[in-house]
């Protein structure tokens, strides 16, 4: 999915620490700032320093994105412009509920973001994709378990958004579906393999399956 090369040039050491570990962990390619002349052609080039923004500007050839205020959207934006997107026509979650809540974030059907924490993290979590990444339309399906309709009944009252509970049949990887778990291992990427990470593959058959829309 990823067309261009992202270049990343951040003064603050926290900030940097933050962005560095939010690329690693979505499989962005990505590389540092050193001098000018070295940024790769049409990269997009993301920095939270004016100087050096300034210094790049002449590079017409780059998509420049100034982060002075270490706005979660603007990192966001950075990242999409390498999709060569301004936003995801839909973002879905997809919701594997059970002693931990284990998540993946398709963005028109790529894998974007996943994770496994507890509610308040998810909370947390989903507050980020609905304030950070731009989309068109955004939902979140959760399969249709006790724990799942609990959690649908806490979720809305913290959101206005689409919840759907999806059905869980055929949710965990299992032998007799190889070329389905083939298809969506390579969906996956980044070392998420289907029988290690059976929870973060539930999610995403979850969210790839049609569920019934809840209020």
């Amino acid at each position: 999915m990823q067309k261009k090369h992202l270049v990343i040039a951040i003064y603050n050491p926290e900030w940097f620490m933050q962005v560095r570990e939010l690329l690693r962990k979505r499989g962005v390619l990505f590389s540092y700032y050193y001098e000018p002349g070295e940024i790769p052609l049409s990269s997009v080039f993301y920095t939270d320093h004016k100087e050096i923004a300034d210094s790049v500007s002449e590079r017409k050839d780059l998509e420049v994105v100034y982060d002075p205020k270490h706005d979660c959207r603007k990192i966001e934006q950075a990242v999409l412009a390498t999709y060569l997107i301004e936003s995801f026509r839909e973002l879905v979650i997809g919701v594997d509920p059970g002693k931990y809540i284990t998540y993946v974030a398709l963005g028109d059907g790529t894998l974007v973001d996943y994770g496994k924490t507890d509610l308040l993290g998810f909370i947390k979590d989903l507050k980020y994709f609905l304030e950070c990444i731009p989309s068109r339309s955004f939902r979140v399906k959760i399969g249709a378990s006790p724990k799942g309709l609990e959690l649908v009944q806490v979720l809305s009252k913290e959101f206005r958004i689409p919840f759907e509970i999806v059905s869980e049949e055929k949710t965990s990887p299992a032998i007799e579906s190889r070329d389905e778990i083939r298809y969506i291992a390579g969906k996956m990427k980044r070392g998420l393999r289907p029988f290690r990470f059976k929870d973060v593959y539930a999610a995403y058959r979850i969210a790839l399956k049609k569920g019934v829309e809840v209020s």
